[in-house]
């Protein structure tokens, strides 16, 4: 199957994808691999693009080195391919940033689920469609919620009903682990959780703006700073 890079954008007859099975945000293993990706080449002539599949050349750098301090040789190899397909969706500005010791631990949580969100159009229109607005009517989220979404989705998204049972578990225990870990739900991850509100930090609201559609991932009710 041909990789893909970049942005997910909702096109006719395109399918989700749906590789999202492991490893939550992958908020430490994102700063080792962008990190590597902004050290190893100049800031491009327009920074605030995804850099897309440009992301491949650390990848087995990455791998033969074990930079993410995996313990298997497969492990390794699929947690990274995993990273850099996310990260690929982030510009190399946001790249610069999430790689930058001044940035707060919170904003590179952000920036990690700003990448899951984009590189996943599913996760992206979920955190818009239902994160966002169950924090605007209630401030509760739970996995009946995530169901309602993917039976609504199936309409128009039939690979959603050909997912098996215990992979739709890991999709859905994988989002929320991610959420959970992003600093944007606490509670009992199987049953009701409490949405937290999104706050930017300082760098972050400057380099996303005020009016940056990575907003819609998050439950904010105002401007994100």
């Amino acid at each position: 199957m041909q990789e893909r890079w970049g942005v997910e954008r909702e096109q006719q007859d395109t399918r989700y994808r749906l590789s999202f099975t492991v490893g939550g945000l992958l908020m430490p293993q994102g700063v080792v691999c962008a990190r590597r990706f902004v050290d190893s080449r100049p800031q491009p002539d327009v920074p605030n693009v995804p850099v897309g599949a440009a992301i491949v050349s650390i990848r087995d750098e990455v791998v033969d080195s074990n930079m993410l301090a995996i313990r298997t040789v497969s492990a390794n190899r699929r947690v990274t391919a995993e990273v850099c397909k996310r990260l690929s969706a982030l510009s190399y500005a946001e790249l610069a940033l999430l790689a930058s010791d001044a940035v707060s631990p919170q904003d590179r949580r952000y920036l990690m689920w700003i990448a899951m969100c984009r590189y996943y159009l599913f996760v992206g229109e979920f955190a818009s469609e239902v994160l966002r607005e169950r924090f605007l009517l209630g401030e509760t989220i739970s996995h009946a919620d995530y169901d309602r979404f993917v039976l609504n989705k199936a309409l128009w998204h039939p690979e959603l009903e050909s997912v098996s049972a215990a992979t739709a578990s890991k999709l859905r225990g994988n989002v929320f682990k991610a959420m959970r870990e992003a600093g944007l739900v606490e509670g009992d991850p199987r049953g009701v959780c409490s949405i937290v509100p999104a706050v930017f930090g300082s760098l972050l609201a400057a380099l996303e703006g005020p009016d940056s559609a990575a907003s819609s991932f998050f439950p904010s009710r105002g401007p994100m700073n």
